[in-house]
């Protein structure tokens, strides 16, 4: 990664994509976390608990960035993240509930024997 000092701001050259970037730190009162929520959104599609830890992450993340508190640059991720959350809680909720008719009404494994 090449950095080149332009005043105030380092340019990150990455894949051919420049972007600027303080060196002084974040200006916002939170730091970005929106990374987070989408990172955590992707994971819960296979572990469904981490989806409820998503869904609050990129909501603090969007009420945070409305409120003026946090960069505004990385709302698709904080919304994709909060998506994802949402749809991995729906999932995992349809599992648990297959999953305890399948033991409670029809009493699988235990009748299923070889």
């Amino acid at each position: 990664m090449r950095r080149y000092l332009v005043d105030e701001y380092v340019i990150q050259q990455w894949r051919g994509r420049r972007r600027m970037i303080e060196t002084e730190g974040n200006e916002f009162a939170y730091p970005d976390r929106t990374r987070l929520a989408l990172v955590l959104g992707i994971v819960s599609l296979f572990v469904g608990p981490c989806g409820l830890i998503a869904y609050l992450v990129g909501d603090h993340c969007l009420k945070s960035s409305a409120a003026g508190l946090m960069d505004p640059s990385g709302e698709t991720n904080a919304r994709l993240g909060r998506l994802l959350g949402i749809v991995a809680m729906c999932m995992f909720a349809f599992k648990v509930t297959v999953g305890a008719i399948l033991v409670f009404v029809f009493g699988w494994p235990v009748t299923w024997t070889l």
